[in-house]
């Protein structure tokens, strides 16, 4: 396999969750590997989340045949939920509503948390977005590690 590599511009848009009404700020960016593009993201970046107060990163990713000739049957995507937990960063596959590509017309379906998990693409989604979650610089005041220790004096 080629290496991965994201492109994206540093445009921003903010957002407010329809779950529990929490702002958030969502950034776009694509996957290639080589030169071929594999995907697309959308990342909807949390300071509070619904489930706790903590910053988390909703990771919407879209997969599938991007050559020209294709429309969005060709392609599907799948929502993971990424927060720091000491050292690491923890992903889980979420059934999120309200995916992102529904408007744009991208994909012909976003697979269910449970369908996402029992995927032939569940390597492939998790792959994606630990390469995201590690290389999108945007990303970082919400995944980066906290530390538990005091402060120094």
């Amino acid at each position: 396999m080629g290496g991965l590599r994201i492109e994206h511009d540093d445009q921003v848009t903010d957002g407010v969750c329809g779950h529990c009404g929490a702002p958030y700020e969502s950034v776009i960016g694509v996957m290639y590997e080589d030169d071929d593009p594999i995907a697309i993201y959308r990342a909807d970046v949390f300071d509070h989340f619904h489930r706790g107060a903590d910053p988390r990163v909703v990771l919407s990713i879209a997969v599938g045949d991007w050559q020209d000739g294709t429309d969005r049957s060709d392609r599907c995507s799948a929502a993971i939920e990424a927060w720091a937990d000491g050292s690491r960063v923890r992903m889980a596959f979420s059934d999120r509503a309200g995916s992102p590509w529904q408007d744009l017309e991208v994909v012909s379906w976003q697979l269910t948390s449970k369908e996402a998990e029992a995927s032939p693409l569940r390597a492939a989604f998790l792959r994606l977005a630990d390469h995201v979650a590690c290389n999108d610089r945007r990303l970082r005041r919400a995944l980066s590690t906290r530390s538990t220790a005091p402060p120094p004096l």
